[in-house]
């Protein structure tokens, strides 16, 4: 096998191992292993990155990879931040996680604990939306999935890492856990344009958003360190919906 022929497999070989971060994120909280399974999923976003750029740098990017590249994502950033979410609800009502051996928990409470799958559902509309929609190129049409899954185990892996945060009377509530899941999941068919962190240039104009990101980011990391995590993925929407208003303020001039 050729140099040349050797190339075509390294972007489809990182894709995989970001399905088999995915796939060991879901047996580590299958076990209690919540923020081991978080710091899978950010490897898994990590491999997600380094796909798309090795494809690039060795011009070898094909449908088959960027299919592959979606299914690997369903399992990373679709279904392993909503079982980790189910996990963790599950112990936060009592122990075992599974509801049929929970006689005391209510209805309600059981199908809060089942709510976080509606990421899964919603991942996979998102992410095949973006395969066949054109207008995705240079912008993303809804939350990218990984960028709901960074801020979901993010916020897992702060939780359970920092102990100071379970404190916080809203923090220990099942029921912001199962409006996380949620608003995630619509956050991510919302048809509000989000912008991407690819650079078309080092000029200021046409990359303010880009700047004003990775600046904000940065100084939020320095200050905070890990409890950032969640707090840039918030960031993120946020400039993204000032993003959406600039985009349709200038379509009309």
């Amino acid at each position: 096998m050729s140099l040349k022929q050797l190339a075509r497999h390294i972007p489809n070989t990182i894709t995989l191992l970001n399905l088999i971060a995915g796939c060991i994120a879901v047996v580590l909280a299958s076990q209690g292993g919540l923020v081991l399974a978080a710091l899978f999923i950010f490897a898994g976003a990590v491999f997600d990155f380094l796909d798309g750029l090795a494809a690039r740098l060795l011009r070898v990017s094909s449908p088959l990879g960027e299919q592959l590249d979606s299914l690997a994502d369903i399992i990373t950033f679709g279904f392993a931040p909503a079982f980790l979410l189910y996990t963790h609800l599950g112990h936060m009502h009592t122990e075992p996680v599974l509801p049929h051996h929970q006689p005391g928990l209510s209805y309600a409470d059981m199908a809060g604990m089942y709510l976080p799958f509606v990421m899964v559902v919603f991942a996979a509309l998102r992410l095949a939306r973006f395969n066949v929609d054109t207008r995705q190129k240079e912008a993303f049409l809804g939350m990218p999935a990984p960028a709901a899954a960074l801020l979901a185990a993010s916020a897992l892996y702060i939780y359970h890492q920092q102990e100071v945060f379970q404190q916080f009377g809203w923090l220990v509530q099942p029921r912001f856990w199962e409006a996380l899941s949620l608003v995630l999941g619509v956050l991510m068919i919302l048809p509000v344009r989000m912008f991407s962190l690819k650079f078309k240039h080092l000029r200021w104009k046409g990359n303010q958003f880009q700047y004003l990101f990775v600046g904000i980011s940065l100084i939020l990391l320095v200050s905070l360190q890990a409890v950032a995590l969640p707090l840039i993925m918030v960031w993120y929407v946020v400039l993204s919906f000032v993003y959406h208003i600039f985009e349709i303020k200038s379509s009309r001039i």
